[in-house]
C-alpha cells in the first residue's frame, strides 16, 4: 500500500518547576544528543479519492444547438416502397431533449411528433391524396433515444461517443402510428427509418460539439486550492503536494455524472510563523487510473522532558525503601536526555541519607499500554560514584527495581493530539466547492528518540481521503 510519511510537531507542553529540585547536573557531551529524530525515508506516493461531479445540463443545451428541431418535409415527395405511383411526405417536429444519467452513458431522449400525406395517381384519373397527423394536438408519435458514454479527455476536454438506443414509435396504440389507405400500407416503419437517419447524420457533429466544453479552467482552480498550505496549529502547516490526477470509470445519477478521479500527492509538514510559500504546479495531464487506496502518515510526538518528569514524579513520589535498617524517601524525579539514545533519571531523596542519585538507560516503547519504559535503568555509577561510596547501602537492588518499574511515562496524550490535529488538517472546507474529508483508522507506533528538546514519539496514521468538488 502506498505510504505518505509526514513529521508532525505535537508537544506536550510543561514548566520546569521539578527541575529546581536537582542542583548538580550530569556532564555530558551535548554534542551526542541530538536536536532532532533522524528524516523519514522519502515518501511514496498517496492517492486519494477525488469523485468530481459534472452536472450535464448544458451538454444538453449544445445538443439542443445540434440537432434540427424539424425533420423531413412536406415539400419532400418519397415513392411508397417499389409503386411509382404511390408517393409520401413527412415532416416530424422534435420536443426538447430530455437527459438522465445511467450507470456510465447520458441518455437523451426527445419526442418526434409527425405528419405524413400521402398521393396515389391512379392509371386513370386524377392523382387523390389522404394522410394522418393534420391535427396538431393528434399527431402520431415517434420516441428518439440517444446514449453517450461521457468521459474526460487528457486535456481535460469532454469527451462524447454518442450513438441512437431507439427510434420506435412511442407505444403500440393506433394514435402513434399512420396508416394511408389510399397507399395501403402503414408508413410508420418508413417515417420511423426517415427521421433515424435523420439522427444519424449528426451523431458526429454532437459529439464534435460535446468535444468543445472545456473543463480546464475550472480545474486549474480546483488544481491551485489543493495547493495551497493547510494550518494545523500555530506554526505548523500541511502541505498535500499534489502531482497528478487519474480518472477512472465514469458512472451518473439523475443530471449529474461523477468522474472518479484518483489525486497522487506527497504530503509533508512545514513548520513556519507565516504561511509558507509554494509553487504551483502547472495542471498535468489527466491519467488513467482509479485506485484510492488510503494513506500512511507519519506523527512526530514530542514529549518535553518538563512533561516526562511529572509523570515519573507522580508514580515514585514519596515512595520509601529500606535497605540494611536504613529507609530513604522519594522526594521527587527529573528525566534528562543522555547521549547515545539514552535517558537520565535523577531521583531526589531524603531519610537516612539526603541527596540525588542518577540512573541512566534506554527508553523503550511499550505499544502494547502506550507508555515509554526504561527496563535496563540502572545507577550512574560515573556520576554517583561518590555518594555510593558514602552510602553503599544505598546501592540498593530494590530502589533500582523501583525506579524501573515506576518510570514509565504514557504517550496516548500525544498520540491523540497527532491524530486530532491530522484529522482537523483533512476535514475541512476549501474554497467554495472543495471539500477534504478523510478518517483515521489506526495509530501505530514506529519509533522513539531521545532529542534535546524531549522524547519524539514517531507514529504511523492510517486511513482514508477524498477530495469533494461540488460544481457550482
Amino acid at each position: 500500500m502506498p505510504t505518505v510519511r509526514l513529521s508532525i510537531a505535537i508537544v506536550l507542553t510543561g514548566t520546569a518547576a521539578a527541575l529546581g529540585a536537582c542542583r548538580h547536573e550530569p556532564v555530558t557531551r551535548a554534542a551526542l544528543i541530538e536536536d532532532a529524530p533522524p528524516l523519514p525515508a522519502p515518501a511514496a506516493t498517496s492517492r486519494f479519492s477525488v469523485p468530481l461531479d459534472y452536472d450535464f445540463t448544458a451538454v444538453l443545451r449544445t445538443v439542443e444547438r445540434v440537432v434540427p428541431h424539424t425533420f423531413g418535409s412536406m415539400d419532400s415527395v418519397r415513392v411508397a416502397g417499389n409503386d411509382s405511383r404511390r408517393h409520401f411526405a413527412f415532416e416530424a417536429d422534435r420536443s426538447p431533449f430530455v437527459a438522465f444519467a445511467d450507470s456510465s452513458h447520458v441518455h437523451l431522449q426527445a419526442t418526434l411528433a409527425y405528419q405524413v400525406r400521402g398521393w396515389y395517381k391512379p392509371v386513370v384519373g386524377p392523382t387523390i391524396g389522404a394522410g394522418c397527423g393534420s391535427d396538431t394536438n393528434s399527431r402520431p408519435r415517434i420516441v428518439v433515444e440517444l446514449a453517450a458514454p461521457l468521459s474526460l479527455t487528457d486535456d481535460w476536454h469532454l469527451a462524447s461517443h454518442s450513438r441512437i438506443v431507439r427510434v420506435e414509435p412511442a407505444s403500440t396504440l393506433p394514435q402513434d402510428h399512420c396508416s394511408v389507405s389510399i397507399l395501403h400500407r402503414d408508413i410508420t416503419d418508413q417515417v420511423v427509418e426517415a427521421a433515424r437517419k435523420g439522427i444519424n447524420a449528426h451523431l458526429a457533429d454532437i459529439d464534435r460539439k460535446v468535444g468543445q466544453v472545456d473543463l480546464t479552467p475550472r480545474v486549474r482552480q480546483w488544481w491551485a486550492m489543493l495547493s495551497r498550505p493547510i494550518r494545523l496549529t500555530d506554526g505548523v502547516w500541511l502541505l498535500l503536494g499534489p502531482e497528478r490526477l487519474a480518472m477512472g470509470r465514469v458512472v451518473g445519477h439523475g443530471h449529474v455524472v461523477t468522474v472518479p478521479v484518483t489525486l497522487a500527492a506527497r504530503p509533508r509538514i512545514v513548520t513556519s510563523v507565516d504561511a509558507p510559500r509554494v509553487d504551483t504546479t502547472a495542471l498535468p495531464p489527466l491519467g488513467r487510473d482509479s485506485t484510492a487506496d488510503g494513506f500512511h502518515i507519519l506523527m512526530d510526538g514530542l514529549i518535553d522532558y518538563a512533561s516526562a518528569s511529572r509523570a515519573v514524579a507522580r508514580a515514585i513520589d514519596h515512595k520509601s525503601v529500606t535497605e540494611a535498617g536504613k529507609t530513604v524517601t522519594v522526594d521527587t524525579a527529573i528525566i534528562r536526555p543522555a547521549p547515545q539514545g539514552r535517558l537520565v533519571l535523577v531521583v531526589v531523596f531524603s531519610g537516612d541519607a539526603r541527596g540525588q542519585l542518577h540512573f541512566i538507560g534506554r527508553p523503550v516503547l511499550d505499544a502494547t499500554h502506550a507508555e515509554i519504559t526504561v527496563p535496563d535503568l540502572d545507577y550512574n555509577l560515573d556520576t554517583d560514584d561518590q555518594l555510593i561510596n558514602t552510602y553503599s547501602w544505598i546501592r540498593s537492588d530494590a530502589l533500582r527495581a523501583a525506579m524501573r518499574e515506576k518510570a514509565h511515562v504514557p504517550v496516548a496524550e500525544a498520540l491523540a493530539r497527532g491524530r486530532e490535529l491530522l484529522l482537523k488538517g483533512l476535514n475541512r472546507q476549501v474554497g467554495k466547492v472543495m471539500t477534504l474529508s478523510a478518517t483515521v483508522d489506526s495509530v501505530s507506533v514506529k519509533g522513539l528518540y531521545v532529542t534535546r528538546a524531549g522524547l519524539v514519539v514517531r507514529a504511523e496514521a492510517s486511513g482514508r481521503a477524498a477530495v469533494s468538488v461540488k460544481q457550482k
